[in-house]
């Protein structure tokens, strides 16, 4: 037989568990709630592959995922030094789109420095 101590410690560590789910619960709902699908346009006036070349995202992304996924789609891009620029801004890689005031149908430039191609 469990005795009444046992038994309310059991209890106790049993609402604190509900009550630490259902706080884990509440805050991914928030952060879904912040969460808005977006489309960013790439141009490049420096290489002929990339003239509207959209992606679709999350406001919520860092920006470096996007060039990972731009430089999947076009290979030919690791073999340069890229930069992007958003307003005339220069991205921040390690940023979100939020953070870099990227919004959606925005339009992003690629630059790339054609010096820095790798042999």
């Amino acid at each position: 037989m469990i005795k009444p101590s046992e038994n309310n410690l059991i209890k106790n560590i049993k609402e604190i568990q509900n009550c630490s789910l259902s706080n884990n619960i509440k805050d991914k709902k928030e952060k879904n709630q912040d969460e808005k699908i977006l489309t960013v346009k790439f141009i490049s006036m420096d290489t002929q592959e990339i003239k509207n070349y959209c992606l679709e995202c999350r406001n919520t992304d860092l920006f470096v995922r996007l060039e990972e996924k731009l430089c999947e789609d076009f290979p030919k891009l690791k073999d340069y030094e890229i930069y992007f620029e958003n307003k005339a801004k220069r991205i921040k890689r390690y940023k979100t789109l939020d953070e870099n005031d990227i919004k959606n149908n925005d339009s992003i430039n690629l630059i790339l420095n054609l010096d820095t191609i790798n042999k």
